[in-house]
């Protein structure tokens, strides 16, 4: 078995660990009377994604899962992966799953963080060609149509996005939206998508990267801005708007891109410093592909720093605590395989 064999073997068992695992659970759970409050055990509020500590890490790792089964469809994990999946993926299910959103105080719940990862779930197994995989589809799809019209209702009446560099950040829940439109091939969202990138981040300049780092983050607000123009942007005139966006780099000055240290393993916030190394990384990568050839310097450093970033997690992805392990995969899947296809 090569070495990414192994790696992935790794993912994908630490995935299928933890989606089955529903406690310990962070229950995030607005109640409302006596009679919810009986009522609030992971598995009966939300039938799919109970396990992996929380909602939206488990959404996420059910990604991971599709990844890895897209990838290596022969691979050994690959058939525990298709048996949860045919377990999990549901219509009825999906319909609970869906109907919390509707519950009185629960609309912006998960919002847009855990519903962009719905959307890329959804696209990810829109592109699998495992036999059983439009069942697949199907299990999901009252979920992920319900938060597909939220997320076009929400971008299409925000004022402003959310910049910081935690889960309510806009940039980061618009770019796993835009995978997903493209590939369903909705196409009113993905122009709305694009119109309010370029509305809300295409005048922003001289971005200053010491500002950028916060201690508990896992985004950086300003390359996880830049990925999303990537996408929306015609190529010359990205480059030009990166240029101008973040001119240091420009000026080959990457002091403030040197990969982020956690001092303590178990400190759940501290081990936020992971997420943020691989969500570097998997941002660099996206990056470089749109970068021009005078720009070779800028193109090779953040090619070296995407690696630095990487191995800087690598450990903490399978073998750390379960304050990491719960969530990593995602994190290291995007910045090693989002960009290779």
């Amino acid at each position: 078995m090569s070495d990414i064999n192994k790696i992935h073997a790794a993912y994908a068992r630490t995935a299928l660990e933890n989606v089955c695992c529903e406690y310990p659970n962070y229950v995030m759970h607005f109640v409302q009377n006596g009679v919810e409050a009986n009522a609030c055990t992971p598995s009966l509020l939300h039938p799919i994604f109970y396990g992996s500590y929380d909602w939206h890490s488990c959404v996420h790792m059910h990604w991971s899962m599709a990844r890895l089964l897209n990838l290596a469809p022969d691979a050994t994990y690959s058939k525990a992966i298709a048996s949860w999946f045919d377990r999990q993926f549901d219509v009825d299910k999906a319909t609970t799953e869906a109907a919390y959103f509707q519950r009185s105080g629960a609309g912006t719940w998960e919002r847009p963080y855990g519903w962009g990862w719905v959307l890329k779930l959804y696209a990810e197994l829109a592109v699998c060609v495992h036999p059983h995989a439009d069942a697949w589809r199907a299990g999901l799809r009252p979920l992920a149509d319900y938060l597909a019209d939220a997320m076009f209702h929400h971008l299409e009446t925000a004022a402003a996005p959310v910049r910081h560099g935690v889960h309510s950040n806009t940039a980061f829940a618009m770019i796993h939206a835009l995978r997903y439109a493209n590939t369903v091939g909705d196409y009113a969202f993905v122009e709305l998508i694009k119109a309010k990138a370029v509305q809300w981040f295409g005048a922003d300049r001289d971005y200053r990267l010491a500002f950028d780092f916060s201690g508990e983050d896992f985004l950086s607000p300003a390359l996880t801005e830049a990925l999303l123009m990537t996408q929306v942007l015609p190529l010359q005139e990205f480059r030009t708007w990166f240029a101008a966006f973040l001119p240091e780099l420009d000026a080959l000055d990457f002091r403030y891109l040197e990969p982020a240290a956690v001092a303590n393993e178990q400190d759940a916030r501290q081990v936020h410093n992971h997420g943020l190394n691989l969500s570097r990384a998997w941002c660099m990568r996206g990056i470089m592909q749109m970068l021009a050839p005078s720009t070779v310097s800028v193109w090779q450093r953040f090619g070296e720093l995407a690696g630095e970033h990487v191995r800087s997690a690598e450990l903490a992805v399978t073998e750390g605590e379960y304050v990491s392990t719960h969530w990593l995969v995602s994190f290291a899947l995007l910045a090693e395989t989002e960009w290779q296809g």
